[in-house]
């Protein structure tokens, strides 16, 4: 697909190598991870360095008698795998290679997520462990309602491991309960994450994902992907007959509300002007809201059928496991209590750009938790998300002072 967009995925590799290593002959992670590029990019280099990493430790000999297990060497171990991370250092052929890498990756997976999953997990293989499917998973920073529904599917079922077919039916039943329940408004926002990626490619300010304009390929694709082959085709007769090569968020709304109602007149409600609003509608990674409340057909293999909403659904499984776990670490202290108000006024500010309510949402997350490593997992998350460096002054603090927790 990379011949069609090939303009696009120029124009983001120059970027992302302009605002990164340039004409020097090396780059760290740390480099990377702390530029002006688009996260999506950062996640997939992450990742890589953390496999490399994770395939070097099962090289070790260790020996038994030393107590590798043990929550502290284990604590101090990940801090130390942390550090080796941000270290990490790529020459020039290979930074230049892993660049043209994820760059089509990333563009293949906004464009057509079930296809690209499918085939980044499972490689020609037709069965993988869901350990393999949660660590490629971590390569993905958009349409994060994919990583979530999976997660919480291979817990609710106790799965070790799951063949090509079912994934591919659970990934189409995602969809579909994500087409079904949405508003063309929603739909079309589901794009802003290709917007802004394309939009990566210009070095200057973004314009905003409502105003850039989207290639109106990747709008067929993306909705080819979905199997809504109604308002593929009608975006392939925008562009063959009307000759409209790009279109705003608004303009693929409208054309989703008159496909879906037959009414040529019709104008998706809510599209002139888009607004910006907090709900995960709006967020670049694509989750939409409600998303999450859906339960899983009884019979896996009978999966493409609609998603079904209930009391049973994996957001109320959740709430109940997060209270369970409050329940249990009653000895474990809030966070809000461990934070004096100084410090909470300043990860609002330098972590959270003056958001009060993610960082209360964040801190409810992690007083949820009943371990320094899902507490570190969430952190390193966060980080990734918010393109905060994990070394700067008060990623540093934020990370030690949640550690105090569980070491009480």
């Amino acid at each position: 697909m990379g011949f069609i967009f090939e303009s696009e995925i120029e124009s983001i590799i120059n970027s992302v190598r302009a605002r990164t290593i340039g004409e020097d002959e090396s780059i760290t992670l740390k480099r990377v991870l702390h530029s002006e590029i688009h996260p999506a990019v950062k996640a997939y280099f992450k990742a890589e360095v953390e496999k490399h990493l994770k395939q070097e430790r099962e090289l070790e000999l260790r020996s038994k008698k030393f107590p590798y297990s043990h929550a502290e060497v284990l604590s101090l171990q990940q801090q130390v795998d942390l550090l080796l991370q941000q270290h990490y250092e790529f020459d020039k052929h290979e930074f230049e290679s892993l660049l043209d890498e994820s760059v089509h990756f990333q563009f293949n997976y906004l464009c057509r997520p079930q296809w690209t999953l499918l085939n980044f997990v499972f490689g020609g293989q037709s069965k993988v462990s869901t350990t393999t499917v949660e660590r490629k998973l971590a390569y993905c920073v958009d349409y994060l309602y994919f990583g979530d529904l999976l997660k919480r599917y291979f817990v609710d079922r106790g799965l070790a491991e799951i063949s090509y077919e079912e994934f591919k039916r659970l990934l189409k039943s995602i969809d579909d309960e994500v087409v079904a329940r949405h508003s063309s408004n929603e739909l079309a926002r589901l794009m802003k994450a290709m917007v802004s990626f394309v939009d990566a490619g210009e070095l200057r300010a973004g314009e905003g994902a409502e105003a850039a304009p989207l290639p109106v390929n990747a709008a067929i694709v993306f909705f080819e992907d979905k199997g809504m082959d109604d308002i593929m085709s009608r975006l392939e007769r925008e562009r063959d007959t009307n000759g409209i090569n790009r279109l705003t968020l608004a303009d693929l709304a409208n054309v989703i509300e008159r496909v879906r109602t037959g009414n040529e007149d019709a104008v998706a409600p809510g599209v002139s002007p888009l607004e910006t609003t907090p709900s995960s509608a709006n967020r670049s990674d694509g989750e939409l809201p409600q998303a999450t409340g859906v339960r899983y057909p009884d019979d896996a293999t009978e999966s493409a059928r609609p998603l079904e909403t209930g009391p049973e659904s994996p957001r109320a499984l959740d709430d109940q496991a997060e209270n369970a776990n409050a329940a249990q670490d009653e000895s474990l202290p809030s966070l809000h209590d461990i934070f004096s108000k100084e410090e909470k006024r300043h990860f609002v500010r330098k972590i959270f750009a003056k958001d009060e309510s993610m960082f209360d949402e964040t801190i409810r997350i992690l007083d949820g938790l009943s371990s320094w490593d899902e507490a570190a997992h969430r952190i390193d998350e966060l980080y990734l998300a918010r393109n905060v460096d994990p070394f700067s002054p008060e990623a540093v603090l934020f990370t030690e002072r949640v550690y105090t927790r569980y070491r009480r």
